[in-house]
């Protein structure tokens, strides 16, 4: 009986070690992203039947297994929550750079180009056979389709900037793949063995939660311990050990910009550039491929209403020489491309003579109607676009660019709020409380005390009967 009362002690002193260990395992790990707590759960040993009778004797305490602190529904809402941050987050910066574009910082500044075209036209109605006003003016045209070429180029070469972090988010998401496939093997290999994979399942779920950050996830547990994760619900991304990829293919028919493809486990290739619209890959490709066309479209359509009404009311008049029906900007492309391909016509640029100030070709050098015209044209309403001035048309642009950076800022800040409150509901459910690692510290401290004094106490007793026997 004693010696079994020592097995028992013995038990005691195992389980206490093994909740001691997975004690300074949470407390070592209370810092590290993504860790979920552990703890030991005990069960009572089966008891042994005495003798022949009805009785039995407890054989302790022993370790049924480590657990890790998991609840899938905050798992999965923290997860949504990442992903419409991760939306909301990569157009703020991409949003707040369009906006400086269309800003004042840009050089030259096509609102204040636009000022200064029509301020000089008029300085041309004062002094209409003047050379060197008439200089002015045909330079200040051409500041007008510089300002109209540059934030043209600067738009596009946004879109390939974009281009540039696409490609590193996709980089990403094939990393993080791989690392949920890898943790897949280990964590099928080890729980086939009986052996406990809460670390594995930890770097797993990490992963999962910063592929969301960039995509939208859909993870669903296997049977075998596994993870299947699908991206959008269409895109099969892991599957057991196995992970597909992305890969970003230039489209010739998009200026060069790439396409997101998705390279399936058996090689399948499949175009994912419209389909994907959340997560941090989502947010850029909204501002790529419709913020920016749209921006482009409109800003196409402001170049050619604006280089069509100056040619149009331009070659009715007569230049210095008595020449009409000559135009003033070359005819603007078809769009994309108007306005970075907005240009004066070079005749007017190497001879100011040829500016069709005059309304007649009798009434030269000193007739300035038709000049007059033109310099009106910035107060009359175009019906191209939309019945409002070039002025307020370019207003309207940068108001609608700032209005949507705004409301994305705002949208962001919430959603930064309402994933930090999931984030804190997910923690204080599965994260490392340093009290009540402290509290657990003590209690495995005096239960491995308590069981010590058991084995010492049976050991006085043992040494009592070996005396006695002797």
């Amino acid at each position: 009986m004693l010696m079994r009362a020592l097995h028992t002690g013995v038990s005691g002193l195992q389980v206490s070690q093994a909740g001691l260990s997975a004690v300074g395992h949470n407390i070592a790990n209370v810092d590290v992203d993504g860790y979920s707590r552990q703890r030991v759960e005990l069960a009572a040993n089966a008891p042994t039947l005495l003798g022949a009778g009805p009785h039995f004797y407890g054989n302790g305490a022993g370790v049924q297994t480590v657990s890790r602190a998991n609840d899938e529904f905050l798992e999965r809402q923290s997860r949504r929550d990442l992903t419409q941050l991760g939306f909301l987050d990569a157009r703020a910066g991409t949003m707040d750079a369009i906006e400086r574009l269309y800003s004042q910082s840009s050089d030259p500044d096509l609102g204040g180009a636009l000022d200064g075209f029509f301020n000089t036209a008029r300085e041309l109605t004062q002094e209409p056979g003047d050379f060197s006003v008439r200089r002015a003016f045909s330079q200040s045209a051409q500041t007008v389709a510089l300002a109209f070429n540059t934030l043209d180029r600067d738009m596009r070469t946004l879109q390939r900037g974009i281009d540039d972090t696409l490609t590193d988010k996709m980089n990403r998401v094939n990393e993080l793949g791989k690392t949920i496939a890898e943790m897949n093997a280990k964590i099928v290999s080890s729980e086939l063995e009986n052996r406990q994979a809460n670390d594995f399942r930890d770097v797993r779920e990490q992963a999962l939660r910063e592929l969301s950050t960039l995509v939208d996830v859909n993870a669903m547990a296997q049977p075998d311990g596994s993870m299947t994760v699908e991206i959008e619900k269409f895109a099969l991304l892991v599957q057991g050990d196995r992970s597909a990829r992305l890969q970003g293919t230039p489209n010739a028919a998009n200026f060069g910009l790439i396409d997101v493809e998705y390279v399936g486990i058996n090689n399948q290739v499949k175009n994912l550039t419209g389909l994907l619209t959340t997560g941090e890959i989502g947010g850029l490709l909204n501002v790529r491929d419709v913020r920016l066309n749209q921006d482009l479209a409109s800003l196409d359509q402001l170049a050619a209403t604006f280089a069509t009404e100056v040619n149009t009311q331009h070659q009715v008049g007569f230049d210095l020489t008595g020449t009409s029906n000559r135009q003033f900007f070359l005819p603007p492309v078809a769009p994309p491309g108007t306005a970075a391909n907005l240009a004066v016509d070079p005749v007017i640029l190497g001879n100011p003579d040829f500016i069709a100030a005059s309304q007649s070709g009798l009434t030269l050098p000193g007739d300035n109607r038709n000049m007059l015209l033109i310099a009106d044209l910035q107060n009359l309403r175009q019906a191209g676009l939309g019945n409002v001035t070039f002025n307020r048309r370019f207003s309207q642009l940068l108001h609608d660019v700032g209005l949507s950076a705004q409301d994305n800022r705002q949208r962001l800040e919430v959603s930064k709020v309402k994933s930090e409150q999931s984030e804190n509901l997910r923690e204080s459910v599965e994260g490392v409380s340093i009290d009540d690692e402290l509290i657990d510290l003590t209690k495995f401290q005096k239960h491995f005390e308590a069981s010590s004094r058991v084995i010492s106490t049976v050991d006085q007793l043992l040494d009592t009967v070996l005396q006695l026997i002797q």
